[in-house]
């Protein structure tokens, strides 16, 4: 018999053969913190699950209560107790423990896909469409109390996807695309320029940085297919960029 293909798997940085962790079909998975849990879309983007990172049998987290569509994309804070995820036009942080559910954002006619937090936890980086048919995104970092929002890239000036911190937090590795062609770059959680670091006429996207800052996981197409590419990343090098560009 052969086996299983869908659901959620486990590859090593070096590449090589996978580890089945779910047999359900999942997609958007986020580490907890500790690296206990794996949280993500299931049930073909209609529920927020949690499954344990050796693999077995999921649970959902968000109630029915909460009508996912589409996918919630949870994202985890970095303490390990609360994950962000968006309902429609609705961006939603879950208690874990307590199951408490506390809506941060809503604006008519926009939709906030949460990507990232603060290293202290206090926003929620999210891309922010405006409209369900505009391609414009813009980068925004949301109270996790609800109390606010501040504006870290342009809106209208073409796509940006993605917002994904450093483990320092102090940089977001986001996609900027223009028409079809996307790629990875980088710049301050605080705003301001960015920098490139692909280049290819392929579609790059999903940006993910390992926990020591030193590379960055995407998917890309260059190869003709939508494949899981590594990419080294100095730090150093992209701060004195950033810096020469706020000259």
């Amino acid at each position: 018999m052969a086996p299983e293909k869908n659901g959620l798997w486990l590859v090593s940085p070096d590449g090589g053969d996978p580890h089945q962790l779910t047999t359900v079909i999942g997609e958007h998975p986020d580490w907890s913190p500790d690296g206990r849990y794996i949280a993500f879309d299931g049930d073909f983007g209609n529920s927020i699950q949690l499954v344990s990172a050796s693999g077995g049998i999921p649970i959902r987290v968000v109630p029915e209560t909460i009508p996912i569509l589409h996918g919630g994309q949870p994202k985890w804070s970095p303490e390990g107790a609360r994950i962000a995820f968006k309902e429609g036009p609705n961006l939603w942080v879950l208690s874990v423990s307590t199951g408490r559910l506390d809506k941060v954002f809503f604006e008519s006619g926009k939709m906030p896909i949460a990507n990232g937090w603060s290293l202290d936890g206090t926003e929620i980086f999210v891309s922010l469409r405006e409209g369900a048919e505009n391609k414009n995104w813009s980068i925004w970092a949301i109270s996790a109390s609800g109390e606010g929002k501040r504006q870290l890239t342009p809106e209208g000036e073409s796509a940006y996807r993605y917002a994904d911190p450093s483990p320092d937090g102090s940089l977001l590795a986001v996609v900027w695309c223009e028409e079809r062609n996307c790629d990875l770059w980088i710049m301050s959680s605080a705003g301001g320029s960015r920098v490139r670091i692909t280049s290819h006429p392929g579609y790059d996207d999903g940006p993910s940085w390992s926990p020591d800052g030193t590379k960055i996981a995407f998917v890309s197409t260059r190869s003709g297919n939508f494949d899981i590419w590594t990419i080294d990343v100095d730090i150093e090098k992209v701060r004195r960029e950033l810096a020469d560009l706020q000259k």
